[in-house]
Formats: C-alpha cells, sequence, structure tokens
C-alpha cells in the first residue's frame, strides 16, 4: 500500500486488486458496532459539523482579514 499512487499510475487494475487483497486481513477484524458507535459520539458530529460546514475563510460575506 505504501506505493499504491505510483503502482495505479502504471496499472490501475492491478494497483486496486493489490490494494483489496492488502486490506482483506483488515476488514475481517472490523467490528461494526465500534464503528456505529464511533459515527454516533458527540465527537464525530463536532467533527463532521466542522468538516461540513462552510468557512470563514472562503465566505463571500466575509470583508475582514485575520491579522498575523
Amino acid at each position: 500500500m505504501k506505493t499504491f499512487i505510483e503502482d495505479y499510475l502504471l496499472n490501475p487494475s492491478l494497483a486496486v486488486a493489490n490494494a483489496r487483497m492488502d486490506a482483506a486481513p483488515w476488514c475481517e477484524s472490523v467490528d461494526e458496532e465500534m464503528i456505529y458507535a464511533q459515527i454516533s459520539s458527540p465527537e464525530f458530529r463536532l467533527y463532521e459539523a466542522m468538516i461540513l460546514s462552510a468557512s470563514v475563510e472562503d465566505s463571500p460575506s466575509a470583508r475582514t482579514f485575520a491579522s498575523l
């Protein structure tokens, strides 16, 4: 997986196939209940709100700049 981008540029189908084989053992050991518990946590909701909200700097209504 460390060279996925380079492998993908050379042969996309082979790179994806190799990545799937590398991820297979990890995918089998994932606890779905833990995933759902993390997604429903307040910390995840805050992170989600921060990521999905419009940034003040990107807003067309922003008229001032932060001074450094």
